[in-house]
């Protein structure tokens, strides 16, 4: 095994990861992935199976090393690394998981210009990046909506033309679940095609912005605002497409954000609202 190193990864105030760096890769254990992707040790370890027994059956993504419990004894812990932690991030549909393949590919790269790696592991990492980077080219380039991706802080203008695109794509409906809304998102939802229905779900609607709708209502194809206090995450459905979106709309760009399209049917979002496209 090559030297080790300890980071603390903590993207915002709901979650705090130590995370282990060796062999040229990042290691988690059960108990850190479950924490990584809020779900619970048993789901996490279903996961791990399935992967194991699937996608992962030839590739060696566990290790275990010496790891020091609260009790000051020292424990052989089962480790997975990045390939396994980003496979259970995309079984549970979890938005952080994108957010830590950025991170780690950014820490890892430099872990290896510390010297604790060698060079042959940095070239792959910058052919698996310049390969992101093409397949983020050919989406722009044929106007297809990307399937994930992020966007850094101080992207407001970039952020802003992803989502008018998607909105722009609408067939026959659209469905925003957003907690925070304004008359940016309005303004946003003005981009859609002639005749595509517009509904927005969302915690609270004030008299401002009971205002803003009806003078935007006299003016273009109306939208429809319902309240639902149930959500956390933002929704973006796209005719039967289901993006999770890490930032309110009307806050694109303003901090590091991802999103991602669900594999997940949009009337199985929208049973909890016990609503109907």
């Amino acid at each position: 095994m090559g030297k080790s190193e300890l980071v603390m990864y903590q993207p915002d105030n709901t979650v705090t990861v130590e995370v282990r760096l060796e062999s040229e890769n990042v290691w988690l254990n059960r108990q850190q992935i479950s924490v990584l992707f809020d779900r619970d040790i048993k789901t996490i370890g279903k996961h791990i199976n399935n992967a194991l027994n699937e996608e992962l059956a030839d590739f060696s993504v566990v290790a275990n090393f010496a790891t020091t419990a609260t009790d000051g004894k020292v424990y052989q812990v089962e480790y997975y690394n990045l390939d396994m932690i980003l496979s259970i991030g995309y079984r549970v549909k979890s938005n952080r998981g994108i957010q830590f393949r950025i991170w780690a590919n950014r820490i890892l790269k430099n872990y290896i210009m510390k010297g604790y790696a060698v060079n042959k592991r940095f070239d792959r990492l910058e052919k698996r990046v310049t390969k992101n980077e093409e397949k983020i080219d050919f989406f722009v380039k044929n106007a297809l909506p990307p399937l994930q991706g992020i966007f850094f802080e101080g992207q407001i203008f970039d952020a802003y033309i992803f989502a008018s695109n998607l909105i722009k794509s609408a067939k026959k409906s659209i469905i925003l679940i957003d907690n925070y809304i304004d008359e940016s998102v309005l303004l946003l939802l003005s981009k859609r095609q002639t005749k595509v229905n517009a509904r927005i779900y969302t915690k609270r609607i004030s008299a401002q912005l009971q205002l803003d709708l009806k003078k935007y209502n006299e003016q273009y194809e109306p939208v429809h605002i319902s309240t639902a206090d149930i959500f956390h995450d933002r929704f973006l459905v796209i005719d039967n497409s289901v993006y999770l979106i890490g930032a309110s709309l009307k806050d694109l760009g303003k901090k590091l954000f991802a999103f991602s399209k669900m594999e997940i049917k949009h009337t199985e979002l929208l049973s909890t609202l016990g609503k109907e496209l």
